[in-house]
This record gives structure tokens, C-alpha cells and sequence, in this order.
């Protein structure tokens, strides 16, 4: 078996078990703190996933830099840069983003009558949480880069059955998302030493911090379209929950965010297979060895007609699982899943431009995309209504795919293009009247 099929086996593994996990929680979680307590868990996971943005794309820009230079020397070099550069986002956030992310969210971007106080205290969680997986995430990087998946998923995996574990218990115990949020930040502690012991710690030195402000300089001159792109790339999977609790409230919130939870399970597939392919992307074009983009116009139209399926399946075994899994709107659901179909189609192209260093593009992408939703959102809301969340979604994910699968097959002749495209738009098409029909 090849390297890149073990690795993909390793990672798949502990992903699958824990897309399952976290498959049994949300139905727990509706029934034991309410689809509004859901709704105020659901903003500590969006923003656990912007607050990482205050490291403006660095570990992504580290991966690359340590995947496509292995020597042991230089990777302790540039992994003691890193402990330098991270200790300057923790002063960053506690002394000056902290305030500010505490004072603007409740009040601007999350605000619910009543429930300020406890928004802020899920800020301040979700800021410390990142805090605390800081030295987790550097020994996580550094095996990345080195291909070493074996260690990663047994990582992934043992920590995912902590953390859904403790979910579980603490939601059905306590019946609060306060209490469920503090509890999965703590765990952060017991997963930096369990991370010692699998990983095992970084080359000796590694942690002695090293300051180079021309360095930093040039990293972030190098990796601000990457951060940018980070931010757009977050901000259209996250913008729903925004303008879901603005516009129709928190408890539409608990709904529209249950079901994006459930649906975006999905992206184990895509996920897993980012993870392995990035570094593997890194070395190959570093070394000059293949030309990739004719390689991938295959894959990309094969893994197009693959979640094209894995949509349809969905579609039609929902009677199956929908009381199962506590869906609360089937409609809003499934527009989730074949947005989020076309997002994890993605990948594999995304990643691949991310390797060869088109930062610039990829910012550009997300960028555009993220306007795409918003703006579909208000035109189609006064028809829509909650739904046009939904259908604004799938909108920017099928420009978001088509887009990114042609820049990948750019330097391929006009006539491939174009049947790569009219393949994606027919499958788009039969998706869609598919879903009309059956719904």
C-alpha cells in the first residue's frame, strides 16, 4: 500500500469515528439545552474559528514552508520563529483584541435581548480556548508536515471521543451552554500532554523563542492574502449563523446551525483528504516532479460526480434518519448539505492552489464568494424567508467550485474547460430538480 494511501486510511479513520460522534451529540444536545442553548453554543464554535485568524495565516504558511524543507537543522530554526511569532499573538489578543471582541460581538455581531452577559462570557472562552491550543497545534504542524498521519489519528481520535464525550455528559447533567462551553475549554489542558506523549515534543530547542521582526515581516507580507483568504473562507461558512440571528433570531439560529452541523459531516471526506494532500502538494511542486493539473481535471470531475451522489443519497433516505438525528427543518437541511456537497468538492482544488502559492487568487476566490452569499441573502430573504440562507448558500458554493476547478485546469485547451463546465452545471441542474421535486 502507498505512503499517501496509509496516510489517508489513518485520517479517515478517526475522522469517520468522530463525524459520527458528533452526529449522536447534536440530537442530545437539542433535547437537554434547548434549540436556543444550542443557538448560543453554535456562536462559540464560529468564533473559535475566526479568533484563529489573529495568527493571519502563519500556520498555514509554516505547514508549507517545513513540508517542502525537511532537514531536521532548519525545521528547528523555523519552528523556534513560530514560538516566537505565536507569543506575539498572545500579547495581541489579551491586551487588545480581547477587549474589543468582548465589547463589539454581543453588542454588534451576536446581539440577543436578555443574553449579553452570557455572550460575553463565550467570547472570552472562545478567545482562551485558542490561547490554549496554541503548543497542541505546533506539535500537531510539525507531524503534518513530516507525514506522520499514524500519530495524528490517533490523536484525533482519542481526543475526539474526550470531547464528545464530555458533551454529551455535561449537556445532559447540567442542561446549560455555558457550563458545556467552559468544560470543552478545559479539556484544552489534557490534550496539550496527551499530544506530548503521542507526538511526542518537538526537536530539542524547539521552544526557545526566537524574534526576528524582519522575518515576521516578510512572513506576513508573504502570507497576508493567505490570511485574507482564511478570513473569507470562514466568513462564508460562519456569515448564516450572523444574519440568521439578526434577521430571524436565535432560536432560528439553534435550527439553522443544528442542521449545518449535522450536514457538514460531509467534510470528513474533503477534510481528510486536505490534511494529507497539502504537505504531499508542497514537496511535489517543490521538487518539480509532475504536472499535476492535468492529473486533477480527472479527479475533479470524478469527485463532482461522487458528492453529486452522496447528495442525492441524502435527499432520498432522509425519511430514514431525519426523527434520528432531530433535523428541525428538512427544507433548510438538505440546501445545507448540497452547499456543503460543493464546498467539500472543492478541496482538493483549493488546496492544490494554496501548494503553489496562489495566495493572491485564492483571496480573491473567498472574497467574492463570501459577497455572493450575502448579497443573494438580501435579495432572496423578503421571498424566502429563512430558507433563502439556504439557497443563498448553494449560490456561492456552486461559483466558489466552478471557479476554483478552472483555475487548477487553467493551462488546459478551451474544450476541456468547457465540458469540465457543462458537466458541473448538469449535475448542479438535476441536482436541483431533484430536490424540488422530492420536496
Amino acid at each position: 500500500m502507498s505512503k499517501i494511501k496509509k496516510n489517508l486510511m489513518y485520517v479517515y479513520g478517526s475522522t469517520a469515528v468522530n463525524g459520527l460522534l458528533g452526529l449522536i451529540f447534536v440530537p442530545i444536545a437539542l433535547k437537554n439545552i434547548g434549540v436556543e442553548g444550542y443557538g448560543l453554543y453554535s456562536i462559540f464554535i464560529t468564533l473559535t474559528g475566526f479568533i484563529v485568524l489573529a495568527e493571519l495565516g502563519f500556520n498555514k504558511y509554516f505547514t508549507r514552508l517545513l513540508s517542502s524543507n525537511r532537514d531536521e537543522k532548519d525545521q528547528k530554526i523555523n519552528l523556534q520563529v513560530s514560538v516566537g511569532f505565536y507569543i506575539y499573538v498572545y500579547i495581541v489578543l489579551i491586551v487588545i483584541l480581547a477587549p474589543i471582541l468582548i465589547y463589539i460581538i454581543p453588542n454588534y455581531i451576536f446581539p440577543i435581548d436578555g443574553k449579553h452577559n452570557i455572550v460575553r462570557i463565550i467570547v472570552a472562552c472562545a478567545i482562551l480556548d485558542y490561547l490554549f491550543t496554541i503548543p497542541t497545534s505546533l506539535l500537531k504542524t510539525y507531524s503534518i508536515s513530516n507525514e506522520k498521519f499514524n500519530k495524528l489519528s490517533r490523536f484525533n481520535l482519542s481526543t475526539g471521543l474526550w470531547r464528545y464525550s464530555l458533551l454529551i455528559i455535561t449537556s445532559i447533567l447540567f442542561k446549560s451552554a455555558v457550563i458545556l462551553v467552559i468544560v470543552i475549554l478545559l479539556r484544552r489542558i489534557i490534550e496539550f500532554f496527551y499530544g506530548l506523549k503521542v507526538f511526542g515534543n518537538l526537536p530539542s530547542g524547539s521552544w526557545k523563542p526566537v524574534f526576528k521582526k524582519g522575518l515576521y515581516r516578510k512572513i506576513l507580507r508573504d502570507s497576508i492574502y493567505l490570511s485574507v483568504s482564511q478570513l473569507f473562507q470562514m466568513s462564508v461558512t460562519a456569515v448564516g449563523s450572523v444574519l440568521v440571528n439578526r434577521y430571524f433570531g436565535v432560536h432560528s439560529l439553534g435550527i439553522y446551525r443544528s442542521s449545518f452541523d449535522i450536514a457538514n459531516k460531509v467534510w470528513f471526506i474533503s477534510n481528510g483528504l486536505g490534511v494529507v494532500i497539502f504537505p504531499k502538494f508542497s514537496k511535489m511542486l517543490n521538487d518539480n516532479k509532475e504536472n499535476l493539473s492535468l492529473r486533477l481535471s480527472k479527479y475533479l470531475n470524478l469527485s463532482w460526480i461522487i458528492y453529486s451522489i452522496v447528495f442525492l443519497l441524502g435527499l432520498l433516505t432522509i425519511p430514514f434518519y431525519n426523527n434520528l438525528l432531530d433535523i428541525k427543518s428538512k427544507e433548510m437541511f438538505l440546501l445545507l448539505l448540497l452547499g456543503v456537497c460543493y464546498n467539500a468538492h472543492s478541496n482538493l482544488g483549493f488546496e492544490y492552489l494554496q501548494a503553489l502559492g496562489k495566495f493572491k487568487t485564492v483571496a480573491s476566490i473567498n472574497i467574492i464568494s463570501f459577497l455572493v452569499i450575502v448579497l443573494s441573502f438580501f435579495i432572496l430573504s423578503e421571498e424566502l424567508g429563512f430558507l433563502s440562507i439556504g439557497y443563498s448558500w448553494i449560490i456561492s458554493q456552486i461559483f466558489y467550485s466552478i471557479i476554483t476547478d478552472l483555475l487548477v485546469i487553467w493551462n488546459l485547451k478551451i474544450r476541456a474547460k468547457l465540458l469540465n463546465i457543462f458537466i458541473k452545471l448538469g449535475l448542479f441542474l438535476i441536482s436541483i430538480l431533484i430536490y424540488t421535486l422530492y420536496i
